[in-house]
């Protein structure tokens, strides 16, 4: 009885067991996954983040404050300036990040969204996105990976890709809007939440595809005009014109401004492509790398430039001079870029303005109405339509003023501090006739004049968005200032602005044949990283079709 009574102990014991071990089995998965760790997500959930990390490199990262913001000349380094010097660093990070992080997630938006949720207006803001992601890519670096690149989440994906040709990239990204544009219909909204740009608009979008078009059909177009420089040192030097690297880019333009209702661009600052943070932990990108440092300032290019002009926007790109701010009145001094001493004297010189870069809330541009006015004004002036081309240019003046918060019959007042802000009592009047009317702003001279005036507007008013300036300097070869002088601390003497950015060291490693051969096809020279051309011509990228000057003497005030 004893042992019977034992044997059912034991099989009830082991029946609980396997009762247990079967439930255990059958929810094995549930219990252990982890919620916080989800494997799939929304399509606009990976957009939301996308936007962010797309956002935050290319207009507050690295590439744009330490490098291209100071190889613009809107800013500069005013200590650890060794980058402002034109000294070369390991791109890697840089150059892998962008197809490792917003790249990759967007070609997941795209698929999901053209597939599983049948959501083809996100997989089309995705490949606007997308493409404003592309062009900063090539436009930096030229031939890069496009066609076989993303390629990770294929069973025999290639994970060594081709570099395509940066005339086959431009066409693949012209190709890639105009199917954005015409998925974009409707007023119904794609996504109630998660697009941080335009809440989900199919027409904002549509716009924003559409005036990023003219954006890349413009850098094509040629830049068919000379200008003579005043170099340092008393010389001058004269350049010639830049042919169009694609030949019918001005008729795509003009196919585009043509028809606003099959295309429409950006008509006010109502349109604008920004994003906006609402405070810790989501901070302005500019404002997270700098509220803590003081390493940028603003360029002497950029401070002189706005005084000539008695230009409003003066009091917000700058803060007076600390020096100024104790024993008025106020004064506004840039830093010279490319200095050879370590640091600049910071109680004399200016520091970045307070609503760029020490405002954790303040918005981001990603393109902006007056940059679609300033490429109008480009291309009717390139075509002989000087009337338009002076309107799209007052346009968008007035258009970068309003943005800025200089708005026609205010007062804008100086402001300076880190996290505490003063504002001056005495500000500056603004009355955009007066300003339109000075010498150096008013419409007037010779087509190559013209042109200076549009770029040069168009240089300042695209303030922080130091990748886009680089791009556009290379481009016309304006601001002038920029060419006329050899920086002092140059650590490349005698070669002045770098015409590209070098290749990642780590393409060297695991892509060694497809660099090699990029190199190879865009004529890059073997000496100084790659960076320069020594004649002016040879391996620049595909649209720099111009000869800019190059320097040889530094001008050090």
């Amino acid at each position: 009885m004893k042992y019977f009574k034992t044997t059912q102990i034991i099989f009830a014991g082991l029946f609980l067991l396997v009762s247990l071990l079967s439930s255990c089995t059958k929810d094995f998965e549930e219990l252990n996954t982890n919620p916080n760790s989800p494997v799939d997500v929304p399509a606009i959930n990976v957009f939301t983040n996308t936007q962010v990390n797309a956002v935050g490199r290319q207009l507050g990262g690295w590439m744009q404050h330490t490098y291209l913001g100071p190889w613009s000349q809107q800013w500069c380094k005013v200590q650890y300036i060794d980058e402002d010097r034109y000294m070369p660093r390991d791109m890697s990070g840089e150059f892998q990040a962008p197809f490792t992080s917003e790249l990759k997630n967007l070609t997941i938006v795209i698929n999901k969204a053209e597939g599983e949720e049948e959501n083809p207006k996100l997989a089309a803001a995705a490949k606007v996105l997308k493409a404003w992601v592309f062009l900063y890519v090539t436009d930096v670096w030229g031939d890069v990976p496009y066609s076989e690149a993303l390629q990770g989440f294929d069973k025999d994906g290639d994970l060594t890709p081709k570099y395509d040709k940066q005339s086959d990239i431009y066409a693949a990204l012209l190709t890639q809007l105009e199917e954005a544009n015409a998925a974009l219909t409707g007023s119904v909204p794609f996504a109630t939440s998660g697009d941080l740009i335009y809440g989900g608009d199919p027409m904002l979008w549509k716009k924003f595809a559409n005036s990023l078009k003219l954006r890349i059909l413009n850098r094509a177009a040629g830049t068919p005009y000379s200008h003579t420089y005043n170099m340092a040192g008393g010389t001058t030097v004269t350049t010639t014109a830049g042919a169009a690297a694609l030949t019918n880019a001005d008729a795509q333009i003009a196919t585009i401004l043509g028809n606003p209702s099959a295309y429409p661009v950006f008509t006010s600052n109502d349109d604008n492509a920004t994003l906006s943070y609402p405070g810790l932990p989501y901070r302005n990108p500019i404002f997270n790398t700098l509220y803590t440092r003081t390493d940028q300032g603003i360029s002497e290019t950029m401070v002189d430039w706005l005084l000539a002009r008695n230009d409003p926007r003066i009091h917000i790109y700058a803060q007076p001079t600390p020096e100024s701010q104790a024993t008025p009145p106020l004064k506004y001094v840039g830093w010279q870029n490319g200095r050879e001493v370590t640091s600049a004297p910071f109680p004399k010189v200016s520091l970045l303005g307070t609503a760029v870069a020490y405002d954790e809330n303040a918005l981001v541009y990603v393109m902006t109405y007056d940059e679609v006015q300033f490429l109008k004004a480009e291309h009717y002036l390139r075509v002989g339509n000087d009337a338009a081309a002076r309107a799209a240019y007052e346009a968008g003046i007035a258009a970068s003023m309003e943005r800025w918060g200089c708005e026609d019959g205010s007062t804008v007042y100086p402001t300076w501090g880190k996290t505490s802000i003063t504002t001056s009592p005495t500000g500056q009047a603004v009355n955009y006739a007066t300003y339109l009317a000075q010498p150096t702003v008013a419409w007037a001279g010779t087509k190559d004049d013209k042109f200076q005036l549009i770029i040069e507007q168009k240089w300042a008013g695209i303030f922080g968005q130091g990748i886009e300036a680089y791009t556009e300097v290379r481009r016309t070869g304006f601001p002038a200032r920029i060419f006329e002088y050899e920086l002092a601390g140059a650590y490349y003497p005698n070669l002045g602005l770098p015409i590209r950015v070098q290749y990642a060291l780590s393409e060297d490693t695991h892509n060694t044949t497809n660099v090699e051969q990029a190199r190879v096809d865009q004529k890059i020279e073997r000496i100084n990283e790659g960076m320069f051309s020594t004649n002016g011509i040879q391996s620049q990228v595909w649209w720099h079709t111009r000869k800019n000057p190059i320097p040889t003497t530094t001008d050090v005030k």
